[in-house]
């Protein structure tokens, strides 16, 4: 008996060690979350050109970015009639002052547009935020998109409104009070494994691979009001760097 108990205190001693050393990691995760964040990319995409185009990945204007499309509504048709399409026009409530934006007038299904930081993952804790030119119109609304390092891309519970003109507006991630699995194929809710939620309040936002938006439709057609546009988008956070990023647990 008596030479069990060594063998018992020891078992002890490593559980409470290991117990310290999980509360150690989770506070030093607490203490390494950003308090400030910088601008990590704004894109404006490209204006000047024929009023409609087939968006493509060219029509980024900045290099450190890559223009990346999910879902079958994304690509244009062979026709040259379908997709995502990148439009210049006259800003209504600006009379002469010109808009290039991405618009989904003519998608035949669900698409998400993604922007990926060569050079960096983005991260998104603290006061990370969102701000963007968007309108929305009819029964759309403009979700946000994130694709963790991972490959998991998740939908915002949160869409910005149909509007009648352009309008500027700032999301806050934290703020953001739950989000969705997408299925990158094609943009719309991916199956569940067994016992797992269907929505999620926790998301580790350190290493975010892509960040874009979607309104999870098809549009409604040339002249009509059921599409989404996005003029421009900023995102703020903390860059990191994609060669010295720790995996994903």
């Amino acid at each position: 008996m008596y030479k069990e108990m060594p063998a018992l205190s020891l078992v002890i001693v490593l559980a409470v060690s290991l117990s310290v050393f999980a509360q150690q990691r989770s506070q030093a995760a607490q203490v390494a979350e950003p308090k400030s964040v910088v601008l990590l990319f704004r894109e404006d995409f490209k204006s000047g050109l024929p009023n409609q185009l087939p968006l493509l990945p060219e029509h980024v204007t900045n290099s450190n970015l890559e223009l990346k499309l999910y879902g079958p509504g994304a690509k244009a048709g062979k026709d040259g009639q379908s997709g995502l399409w990148l439009n210049d026009e006259e800003d209504p409530a600006n009379p002469g002052q010109k808009v290039g934006y991405i618009w989904t007038g003519v998608a035949p299904g669900s698409w998400a547009v993604m922007l990926k930081e060569k050079n960096n993952y983005l991260d998104l804790r603290g006061p990370a935020r969102l701000r963007w030119r968007t309108r929305p119109r009819g029964l759309h609304t403009l979700h946000p998109l994130i694709k963790l390092a991972d490959g998991t891309m998740l939908v915002a519970d949160y869409a910005e409104p149909s509007s009648t003109y352009w309008r500027e507006s700032e999301i806050y991630f934290v703020d953001i009070p739950r989000w969705r699995t997408l299925d990158p194929a094609t943009v719309a809710e991916a199956p569940r494994k067994a016992g797992e939620p269907v929505w999620t309040d926790k998301v580790d936002f350190s290493q975010v691979d892509e960040i874009g938006f979607t309104d999870l439709m098809g549009g409604a057609g040339k002249g009509a009001q059921g599409n989404s546009g996005v003029d421009w988008i900023e995102v703020y956070g903390n860059p990191v760097k994609r060669g010295n990023a720790s995996p994903n647990p």
